[in-house]
């Protein structure tokens, strides 16, 4: 409740201290507690895999390989294949010659002679290697030295090949060099590279150089001559064995398991490649990021009256870009690496710790106040209703038309509209009233019940207002309000005032009204699906007569809905609902279906029936929708039988033209007949709606009643009916009640006539006995007597 009690400005500024404490203890918890080593090894690995690079190449490997220890047929080898191995390469040109291969041990005594011979026989000294290992026996450390023998020590000089594998069991550091039987000896990357080395201090080996581009030749193909002279010529050569059954493996970050001796030439690549980089020290830089981080937000908290928007996350945000950025500029330069996972802890920390404060703070503050427009809200009214001593009228205002206004306005803007409305508002009874925003648009005070009359009085009083407009977000907006009045809860008052708006009234207190309408339009909902399944809902069938033969060759199927709990359900009813829950798709494919059925079975018994389904506009930019009836025609095994129309308002290619052409277009394309129904009462033309892939248009029953008596009606007809044909379509009236408008349609040269002289809706027994009583020559046949469920 604190945050309540304390402005906005100080309680903004409180939760961004609290969040830079959380967020810095956190990061120093973690990196004391060392969990943060793992992050920031894979966090290494991945920057990595930004600056893979080539070797050099100026180091090659001779390798100890799977095929030499085949073909040389014998291990180890005898020392002699090694002395010729050297000098081979003193006569290709070797630069310089190393080994990682032990020569500690005594072999053939020949042998070895012949080695020490060879290596005191070429051109420069041969580096060989050295190296200290720890031993426990029992409860006893000792400490082992390996050094080659005495005779081969004369003529070669002696280099450190100690490595040590990390808790991973990747070597990632390299000794710059190491004390074996008292003597300093460097490291054998440190003399392939030609640079000093510290002994006993070491450097991080760059894992991004890509040991797989080492050169490489065979030790076989070095001793049996096959090795080319542009090879060798120049470099440094080390022996070493990558035999996988020799063992001598190791697993690296990015490039797998490799050879040891890959590993030494990585490191020598990684001093000549110049990318021998310290560490930063991790606390270091987390403290320098957090000081940098506190002066910004200190900064910003006392240039800026609020703190309350996300200034200070992003002043984090780009502080954590910035140092990330940094620390990716210096690895490319291979400079100095420095420790990301404690700046980055921190930044996210602080990140989620203000936001989570800000949402904790604003939940407690939004129990009783709208925070945007900082009015009290519904909450807040009814703790004071529930501490009223009297029973007050509870009046709600809403704004007519919130959702159009609203979408001028920012937030900022709305909010100004919300507090204008407010004050308006207050002078309605006195300067003491107490406005507070119930939702979007609808507000609400307390007032003494007044009588039918001092409510108009009062209503009309409120609403004279807002004669003037409302300035708001630099906007001046014509704001109308309807009211609601309720003697017991503040809900009820909000349905009175959505009832008054939804009728065009003032006000009204008739909240009962409303929440029987609600409920009337859910049940009306909730029974759709088993209405579709039990036959509450059928489909009945109007004839529709073609002039041509003066035969029935289609019809229309209209909806019929017949609740047992609601009663017969107008159209009028319920497709709007339907469209507005978007719903109307489960219907229209109902209908769509049993249309197919019927139209199967007509043909079954000789009659080539049409039968036309409506398409609510909304379908057409409904892929399920459009989707799932191109399936049910292309399905449709009658088409060229008569088919299915489907009857598209007016309005429909209006509304969203591409959408709405390529859904018909689709839909003809899959057999279906397109026509455009209800024309003449939208702002559709002829010359616009042939561009749309429909084959017929139905005139509008408003200009079929009277064609009889009023000749305008009469000339528009006439005039659409021949431009229509002149333009490829074929003409429907609907709405034909007697024998005259018929024969005058006749005369006009229209294509169908449907209406209640034609025939009436009907169910489908009744309609397919109209079928085969109608014979085509004469009168049309008196029409059935249309069923209940019609």
């Amino acid at each position: 409740m604190w945050f309540t009690k304390i402005s906005h400005i100080e309680r903004d500024r409180q939760i961004v201290v609290a969040a830079f404490c959380i967020a810095l203890a956190l990061a120093i918890a973690l990196s004391i507690s060392g969990l943060s080593g793992g992050i920031e090894r894979q966090l290494r690995d991945s920057r990595n895999t930004l600056r893979i690079a080539p070797v050099t190449g100026e180091i090659v490997i001779v390798e100890i390989d799977g095929r030499s220890l085949q073909e040389l047929d014998q291990w180890p080898w005898p020392r002699g294949l090694y002395a010729d191995a050297i000098t081979e390469l003193d006569r290709l040109g070797a630069r310089q010659i190393a080994f990682d291969i032990e020569f500690s041990a005594r072999s053939i005594e020949a042998e070895d002679k012949r080695f020490a011979e060879a290596l005191s026989a070429i051109s420069q000294p041969v580096i060989l290697p050295t190296f200290r290992q720890r031993n426990l026996a029992g409860d006893t450390l000792r400490i082992s030295e390996s050094l080659p023998l005495p005779e081969l020590r004369e003529h070669a000089f002696l280099a450190s090949v100690n490595v040590q594998a990390s808790e991973d069991g990747q070597i990632k550091h390299y000794a710059g060099g190491m004390t074996t039987n008292g003597t300093p000896r460097p490291s054998l990357a440190n003399m392939m590279a030609g640079a000093g080395g510290a002994i006993d201090a070491s450097f991080r080996i760059d894992q991004a150089i890509n040991p797989l581009t080492i050169p490489r030749v065979s030790f076989v193909d070095l001793v049996e001559g096959r090795v080319s002279k542009d090879n060798i010529a120049g470099k440094s050569v080390v022996f070493g064995n990558t035999a996988i059954e020799l063992g001598d493996r190791y697993p690296t970050a990015l490039f797998g398991v490799q050879p040891g001796v890959a590993i030494h030439v990585q490191a020598a690549e990684t001093i000549m490649q110049g990318r021998v980089r310290s560490d930063a020290n991790a606390p270091v830089v987390l403290g320098v990021l957090a000081m940098l981080l506190g002066g910004a937000l200190a900064v910003h908290l006392r240039r800026r009256q609020s703190a309350a928007n996300v200034g200070p996350g992003r002043i984090a945000a780009a502080l954590g870009v910035g140092v990330v950025v940094l620390a990716l500029v210096l690895d490319q330069a291979s400079l100095v690496y420095i420790p990301l996972t404690g700046s980055l802890l921190l930044i996210g920390a602080f990140m989620a710790s203000q936001r989570a404060l800000l949402l904790l703070a604003n939940l407690e503050v939004e129990r009783l106040t709208d925070t945007a427009s900082g009015l009290p809200n519904a909450r807040s009214m009814q703790v004071k209703l529930s501490t009223h001593k009297s029973s007050p009228a509870i009046i709600a205002a809403r704004i007519a038309d919130y959702s159009e206004v609203s979408s001028m306005l920012t937030g900022e803007g709305r909010a100004q509209l919300d507090c204008a409305v407010a004050r308006r508002l207050a002078l309605a009874t006195g300067i003491d009233l107490q406005v507070y925003r119930l939702d979007s648009g609808v507000f609400g005070w307390l007032a003494r019940d007044p009588s039918d009359d001092g409510a108009d009085e009062l209503f009309n009083a409120a609403r004279a207002l807002f004669n003037a407009p409302v300035e708001a977000g630099n906007e001046r907006l014509r704001v109308v309000l309807h009211f609601g009045m309720a003697a017991d809860t503040i809900s009820q008052a909000v349905d009175a005032s959505e009832y008054a708006r939804r009728r065009g009234l003032i006000w009204s207190a008739n909240a009962q009204a409303m929440l029987e309408e609600t409920q009337y339009r859910q049940r009306l909902l909730g029974e759709l699906d088993e209405a579709l399944e039990n036959g509450a809902i059928s489909v009945a069938f109007q004839p529709k007569l073609a002039f041509a033969n003066n035969a029935i060759t289609g019809g229309e199927c209209l909806v019929r809905w017949n609740s047992p709990t609601l009663g017969r359900i107008s159209p009028a009813d319920f497709i709007p609902i339907l469209e507005e829950k978007e719903r109307i798709a489960d219907l229209t494919l109902f209908v769509l279906r049993e249309a197919m059925a019927r139209q199967r079975e007509a043909g079954a018994s000789g009659h080539a029936l049409n039968l036309a389904v409506n398409v609510s506009a909304q379908l057409l930019g409904d892929q399920a929708f459009v989707a799932t009836a191109l399936e049910e025609l292309r399905g449709f095994g009658a088409l060229e039988r008569g088919g299915i129309t489907l009857e598209i308002t007016e309005s429909a290619p209006l509304q969203d033209s591409e959408t709405a052409r390529d859904a018909l277009t689709k839909l003809r394309d899959a057999g279906a007949r397109i026509s455009i129904d209800d024309y003449g009462t939208g702002q559709a033309t002829l010359n616009y709606l042939q561009d749309f892939p429909a084959q017929e248009i139905k005139l509008d029953q408003s200009f079929i009643r009277d064609l009889a008596e009023d000749r305008k009606d009469q000339i528009m007809v006439q005039s659409t009916i021949e431009l229509g044909h002149a333009l490829g379509f074929q003409i429907v009236a609907e709405g034909i009640e007697t024998g005259d408008i018929l024969e005058i349609l006749r005369t006009m040269g229209c294509d169908y006539a449907q209406g209640w002289h034609v025939g009436k809706p009907m169910e489908w027994d009744d309609f397919a006995r109209f079928l085969f009583d109608y014979t085509g020559e004469g009168e049309l046949p008196p029409s059935p007597q249309v069923s209940a469920a019609a």
